[in-house]
């Protein structure tokens, strides 16, 4: 009777199998961040930078009285374009648009709904989807790491089984490959309505991928 299992690794020599094992966690997410946008747009560029700057302070101190900490509030876009009228095969200018976007990092996902509510109802009209994270993101990957291994190590046992090959169950080289998490972020909204949104969690998937090589020895 063969014996599967060999716990010494062997010399360098032997023939060796190549395994790739994946490990996945899914945990519910206790972070969320949201980008939201103001947007103005006057005949004069001093107006519409007056007006941006107006709206966006009240929306940033309407965050603010939701318990937002103010270091969790960060402007990711600032941008001033002029805007031009064709008629009659000329071209002129007609005025500027301003857009100013921030991202909000929200540590209660369950406060999202009145996060968009507020910000809509003091001067935002853009918002760029969500995006769920953990904020011990890296537990939860060590944990789909040890399932990747043990993966490999699962997949390794059965083709030696199935090709009755002794193997030496403790990989002689182990490789970690990049992690997977899906990034949920949605195209662009204007005109986002003045009311909270029924905001609904989306579970976060961890991934961790190994390369494990195995060695057997060749049945005499």
């Amino acid at each position: 009777m063969q014996s599967w299992h060999r716990p010494a690794p062997p010399a360098a020599s032997r023939p060796t199998l190549t395994i790739t094992g994946q490990g996945t966690v899914i945990a519910k997410p206790d972070t969320v961040l949201i980008a939201i946008g103001v947007h103005t747009e006057h005949h004069n560029i001093q107006e519409a930078l007056t007006d941006n700057a107006k709206r966006t302070n009240a929306v940033i101190e309407a965050l603010k009285a939701l318990d937002i900490p103010i270091e969790d509030i960060e402007t990711t876009s600032f941008s001033i374009r002029p805007t031009y009228e064709h008629h009659n095969g000329t071209t002129a200018l007609s005025g500027y648009e301003v857009e100013h976007w921030l991202e909000i990092t929200v540590r209660d996902p369950k406060k999202a709904g009145a996060i968009y509510e507020a910000a809509v109802a003091h001067g935002a009209n853009l918002a760029r989807g969500l995006e769920f994270r953990l904020a011990n993101e890296q537990a939860y990957y060590q944990q789909a790491l040890a399932l990747a291994v043990k993966n490999a190590k699962e997949k390794a046992l059965a083709i030696a089984r199935a090709l009755s090959l002794p193997l030496y169950d403790t990989p002689i080289e182990l490789k970690e490959q990049s992690s997977i998490r899906p990034t949920p972020y949605g195209p662009a909204v204007l005109s986002v309505p003045s009311s909270a949104p029924p905001v609904q969690t989306q579970d976060v998937v961890i991934t961790a991928v190994v390369e494990a090589v195995f060695a057997y020895s060749f049945i005499s």
